[in-house]
C-alpha cells in the first residue's frame, strides 16, 4: 500500500449490537486466511492490559504473562519497559514474512492505553507501507472511545455503519442461501420474514434457521404456511432478546428515559438531538422539575451506547436514528402493561 492508501490500513465497523458486525470479522478473518494472510483475531477481553497485549500478538502461551516477561523470536519484553517498542518490534518481526490482518471484536471496550498502543503502532506501519490491516469492530460509541485515545490515525480509515438492511438486502440474506441449496421459498413467505424482521439482522438469522431446521432440509420449497408454523418460535426467540435488552435499560436506570424516547419516535424514523432531548424533559416537566444539561446529554450517551439510537451518518447533522425499531415498540409495551413503577 501507498502512505497516500492509509486510511485502507484501518478499517471501523460499527454499529447496535446485532448487525453482523462479528459476522463480517469473521468473513474477514475467512478471507485474509484464503489470501496468505497472517490473521490475529482477538475480542478486546483478550487484551485487557498491556501485558494481554504483547502476549497474544506474540502468540505466547498466557502463563507468560504471569512471570513479568514475554519473549518471541529473540525479542523479550519485560513488565514495566516500553511496551509501544515492543509491539512494534513484534508487529515487524510477523511482517517480514506475510502481511498481517489485526481484528478486533467489541473494541469499544478497549482499555485507553491498550488502544493507543494499537493505534499507534498500526499508525507508524501505515506510514512505512506496511502491509497491515488493523479492523475494529464495536457498538455505536466505538469513535466516540477512539476519539478519546486521542490518536488520529483512525480518522483516516474506512468507516462501515453496520444498520439495518433495506427489504430488498433482507430478501436477498433468506433467498440467496436456500436457492444455494437448491432450495426456493415464496414470495409471500419472503415477504412475512422481511416484515417481522424489521431489516434486523439478528432476527433474520433466527428466521433463517427456524425455517432450515423446523421446515427440514428436504423440503424444496419453502411456504407461507412453513412461516406461519414457526412464527411462535420466532415470537418467543425475539421477546426474550428484548426482555434481556430491558433488563439492560433497567440496570442503568435509563427505561423511563427509553420510554420517553420510543414515544418521541412514533412515526418517525430520525430524530434530532433536541427533539430526544424534548423528549426527556417531558419525563420530569409535570414534577416541576428541569434536567441540567449535561443530565440529557448523559442520558442520549448511554441510549446510544446500548444501541437504542444511534447516528449511523445521517443527512442532517446531529441526527439520530433507532437502533431496533421494533424494540421501541416492545418497550412502550412494556411500560402500558406494567405502568410507571416498570421504570427506574
Amino acid at each position: 500500500m501507498r502512505s497516500s492508501d492509509r486510511f485502507q490500513q484501518c478499517m471501523i465497523l460499527w454499529g447496535p449490537r446485532g448487525n453482523g458486525k462479528t459476522a463480517m470479522l469473521v468473513w474477514t478473518a475467512r478471507q485474509a486466511r484464503a489470501r496468505g494472510i497472517q490473521v490475529l483475531k482477538f475480542s478486546a477481553s483478550e487484551l485487557a492490559t498491556e501485558e494481554q497485549l504483547i502476549g497474544r500478538v506474540a502468540g505466547r502461551p498466557r502463563w507468560s504473562e504471569r512471570i513479568g516477561e514475554v519473549t518471541w523470536g529473540g525479542i523479550r519484553w519485560k513488565l514495566r519497559t516500553r511496551a509501544d517498542e515492543a509491539l512494534d518490534r513484534i508487529l515487524a518481526r510477523r511482517l517480514r514474512k506475510v502481511p498481517v490482518a489485526l481484528l478486533i471484536d467489541e473494541a469499544h471496550t478497549l482499555d485507553h492505553t491498550v488502544g493507543q498502543l494499537i493505534l499507534n503502532a498500526v499508525q507508524k506501519l501505515a506510514s512505512e507501507d506496511a502491509p497491515a490491516l488493523l479492523v475494529l469492530a464495536g457498538t455505536p460509541v466505538l469513535t466516540d472511545r477512539l476519539a478519546e485515545m486521542q490518536a488520529t490515525f483512525w480518522e483516516w480509515s474506512e468507516v462501515l455503519p453496520f444498520s439495518l438492511l433495506p427489504a430488498q438486502d433482507a430478501s436477498d440474506a433468506i433467498r440467496i442461501p436456500f436457492e444455494s441449496a437448491g432450495r426456493t421459498i415464496s414470495g409471500e413467505a419472503l415477504e412475512d420474514v422481511v416484515s417481522a424482521s424489521n431489516g434486523y439482522p439478528y432476527f433474520l438469522q433466527i428466521w433463517g434457521r427456524l425455517l432450515w431446521r423446523d421446515v427440514g432440509a428436504d423440503a424444496p420449497h419453502v411456504t407461507e404456511d412453513d412461516v406461519n408454523s414457526v412464527r411462535s418460535d420466532f415470537d418467543r426467540k425475539r421477546d426474550q432478546f428484548f426482555s434481556i435488552r430491558l433488563r439492560e435499560l433497567d440496570r442503568l436506570h435509563i427505561s423511563e428515559a427509553a420510554v420517553a424516547v420510543a414515544a418521541a419516535y412514533k412515526g418517525e424514523q430520525d430524530l434530532s438531538k433536541s427533539e430526544i432531548a424534548a423528549s426527556l424533559e417531558s419525563i420530569v416537566r409535570g414534577e416541576g422539575r428541569h434536567l441540567a444539561l449535561g443530565s440529557i446529554a448523559a442520558t442520549i450517551s448511554q441510549l446510544e451506547s446500548v444501541g437504542f439510537i444511534w447516528q449511523p451518518g445521517c443527512a442532517t447533522p446531529g441526527c439520530y436514528s433507532r437502533g431496533i425499531p421494533s424494540l421501541m415498540d416492545y418497550v412502550l409495551k412494556a411500560a402500558r402493561t406494567d405502568g410507571p413503577s416498570s421504570a427506574n
